[in-house]
């Protein structure tokens, strides 16, 4: 059986593999059970795997995280030149029966229109965890605050401090399940100032605002939140990859913009809110198309130096930050 499966909540998609390992294994172990990277695995090495099932086991199950090449759109990759889709299309058509091959992308923005997506539509199972709305999370984000609490007496939570833990966790469950332990670790009484000290704002909300002060020239900005973030922990390689998204779908919206389509038309088709294109639109009088690509160019090859170990990856991009230009 083909899978594919696909949502922003990576926790969400690993209890889904495992509940199809579960299923198709009673025994598990690393023969019959193997995981990839798919952004650092070749799919005619995945394909070369699925085929393949080991003596002694009836069935085995190939997991392949990162799917990039399923993304809309799709991001640069170091291994891009080297893949051979034939295989992994030809593999599609014909599939092990003893091999249950799991492709998980972690975001939403998949390319439905792509050739792979509705061969995969039509042989296998495709399935999309989505982001809890509004209302849901704000039900979830009180259900999992009242039922720690539930299990540690003694501990309480301000109202103002729990709209602000729902604001800063935005549907994303782990970073809301860690979020409750630190604090109640932290005070048994959560207060407002608790949250805004101990609970950062989501990743993307901190990319989308590098973006923006890349795109207004406040450089000096960008570098001192990115100095913020890596007193956080986050590796620069993860912004690259957030950023180039950014980047990659200003470009986007500057192609269709050319071919005429209106706001709605090119929100439809790159899978994105109509106020998105409207703001990315007015961007787009800020910074000139060649130097977008020069951007992209600058980050892909920023991420394959820090990955090669070429260059200090904070310095490296830091300097980046510096140096960006508009034009």
């Amino acid at each position: 059986m083909i899978y594919l499966i696909y949502s922003n909540q990576s926790s969400e998609l690993k209890k889904v593999i495992k509940q199809i390992a579960k299923q198709a294994l009673p025994e598990r172990d690393e023969m019959n059970f193997v995981r990839y990277d798919g952004n650092n695995t070749l799919v005619q090495e995945i394909v070369d795997d699925a085929n393949y099932v080991p003596l002694g086991y009836d069935k085995k199950v190939v997991a392949v995280d990162n799917c990039y090449f399923l993304i809309k759109p799709k991001p640069r990759n170091k291994i891009e030149s080297d893949q051979d889709y034939k295989a992994l299309f030809s593999y599609l058509r014909n599939p092990n029966p003893d091999c249950e091959l799991i492709l998980t992308v972690p975001t939403a923005e998949i390319d439905k229109g792509g050739e792979l997506f509705k061969l995969i539509e039509e042989v296998g199972k495709i399935t999309e965890i989505k982001d809890p709305d509004t209302k849901e999370w704000n039900k979830y984000v009180k259900a999992t605050v009242e039922d720690y609490i539930k299990k540690n007496p003694g501990n309480r939570i301000d109202q103002d401090a729990l709209i602000e833990l729902t604001d800063r966790t935005q549907g994303d469950i782990p970073l809301l399940r860690n979020s409750v332990i630190k604090l109640f670790l932290y005070t048994n009484h959560v207060r407002y100032e608790d949250v805004l000290l101990m609970v950062t704002r989501p990743l993307e909300d901190n990319t989308f605002q590098l973006f923006n002060y890349l795109l207004n020239g406040e450089n000096e900005k960008a570098v001192g939140l990115f100095r913020d973030l890596q007193v956080n922990n986050v590796e620069p390689v993860t912004i690259i990859g957030m950023l180039s998204n950014q980047f990659r779908l200003l470009n986007e919206v500057v192609f269709l913009s050319k071919k005429g389509m209106s706001n709605d038309d090119i929100a439809s088709e790159l899978n994105i809110k109509p106020i998105r294109v409207q703001i990315l639109k007015r961007q787009t009088y800020t910074m000139k198309e060649k130097a977008i690509y020069r951007t992209l160019d600058d980050l892909f090859n920023l991420d394959l130096q820090i990955k090669s170990g070429l260059v200090d990856r904070f310095y490296a991009f830091e300097l980046f930050l510096i140096n960006f230009k508009r034009d």
